[in-house]
């Protein structure tokens, strides 16, 4: 936690996500059109996954589900389509992430109880 320690401040903070966005999407742009898409998708995941305590009893559904997009994302780009063999790979990382992740979640599940949030 680099900003509350004071390692950084907020302002170098958000240089190096601005930073990382651009190096990010000069890399996309560079794919071919479903990749692209696929791309700006993730985004949607991205964006919702900090919430998901909040909502959901299951986040760790949607860390799957966001983190191993770029099985679909690199499938695409490497071959232009989305087919079996990449919904697979994407189907069987979820399932992992959701093993994974439940034990780690176990052991944070007093914790997130006392902050109100699900698990």
């Amino acid at each position: 936690r680099p900003i509350p320690s004071g390692q950084i401040s907020l302002k170098q903070a958000w240089a190096f996500l601005v930073g990382c966005s651009l190096v990010s999407f000069l890399i996309l742009v560079t794919l071919g059109p479903v990749a692209i898409a696929l791309g700006v998708a993730s985004l949607l995941l991205v964006a919702a996954y900090p919430f998901m305590k909040r909502i959901t009893w299951w986040p760790q559904a949607w860390l799957g589900l966001t983190f191993n997009w770029g099985a679909l994302l690199g499938y695409a780009a490497a071959t232009g389509e989305i087919a079996w063999p990449a919904m697979l790979l994407y189907a069987s990382g979820i399932f992992w992430t959701l093993g994974y992740d439940t034990i780690y979640a176990i052991q944070d599940i007093e914790d997130d109880a006392l902050a109100g949030i699900k698990s």
